[in-house]
């Protein structure tokens, strides 16, 4: 099926559309589904209760392990709730799942740290600042990585004590004591330091219009489209939601497709926003040309 059309929006339940997507053909998704039990997203979307999410996520997994391609990556946005007091434990039931029932690999897990997170109600409890984040892979030794594209600046003190040899590691003696490691002399690399796998990406608080119950910001799809993607590139969002990773994906230079189950989104805010992107790409060109 290789003439599955692209940079197109299909209106329908991703557990169904992903099944007609061909074997080997995306080369990452990016993606956000309803959180169980936790929001209202209207009176056309079914929130799954806690108890019933993992094998309900699971269906497009089991599609995810036939459509992405041998070098891609699968990048999930989730969060868990309190329920009667108690922290729910169904998000590490969905990836257990996820790990047990198909050949796919966890490759690492981020969070996302929240800096203008909602304030927690309840005196006893801390203020939740945190989302997960998991990459699942086929093979962790072969997806492709542009690292060098996502890399950041060396902060002023690791650019001064990059000037003298440090030790890089340290061995652990028969008696339980630590032994320091010779000084070696790093170099740094010229495009900047590795991210670490803690993200403060913005929030819903920083977007403009905000229609969308449950918008992440651009700066998510951004990292991962420009770490996990070549241009041309096919990025896939089974939940559309408002249309930011197919934005994103344009102004990136890659192919999008899209799930939705509302027309209501998808008139109101993902067409608008993926016909400004095009429009922006063509705003691109022409100074490019001036």
């Amino acid at each position: 099926m290789n003439d599955y059309n692209i940079n197109k929006i299909y209106l329908g339940d991703c557990m169904e559309l992903s099944k007609d997507i061909p074997d080997n053909f995306i080369d990452l998704v990016v993606t956000s589904p309803p959180y169980a039990d936790t929001r209202s997203y209207g009176k056309g979307v079914d929130i799954i209760k806690p108890k019933y999410f993992p094998d309900w996520i699971l269906s497009l997994f089991t599609e995810a392990e036939r459509f992405i391609k041998p070098t891609g990556s699968f990048i999930l946005n989730i969060n868990d709730r309190v329920v009667n007091g108690e922290r729910s434990t169904y998000v590490y039931k969905t990836i257990i799942n996820i790990l047990d029932n198909t050949n796919l690999k966890l490759f690492d897990r981020y969070i996302w740290y929240k800096q203008n997170g909602l304030p927690t109600t309840g005196n006893m409890r801390l203020n939740d600042r945190i989302e997960y984040i998991f990459h699942f892979v086929k093979d962790v030794k072969n997806f492709k990585d542009n690292m060098d594209e996502v890399r950041i600046p060396y902060s002023p003190v690791t650019i001064n004590r990059l000037k003298y040899k440090v030790r890089s590691s340290y061995k652990v003696s028969d008696d339980g004591t630590t032994l320091p490691s010779p000084r070696v002399k790093r170099k740094p690399n010229p495009k900047g330091t590795k991210p670490t796998t803690v993200f403060d990406f913005l929030t819903r608080g920083s977007m403009r219009g905000g229609k969308h119950p449950a918008p992440f910001h651009p700066q998510l799809p951004e990292f991962f489209i420009k770490w996990l993607t070549d241009k041309n590139d096919i990025v896939l969002d089974p939940f559309m939601g408002g249309g930011t990773t197919a934005e994103v994906s344009i102004k990136l230079g890659r192919q999008f497709i899209g799930f939705e189950t509302s027309k209501k989104y998808i008139t109101d805010m993902i067409t608008p926003r993926i016909e400004e992107a095009y429009k922006w790409i063509d705003n691109q060109k022409s100074q490019s040309v001036d």
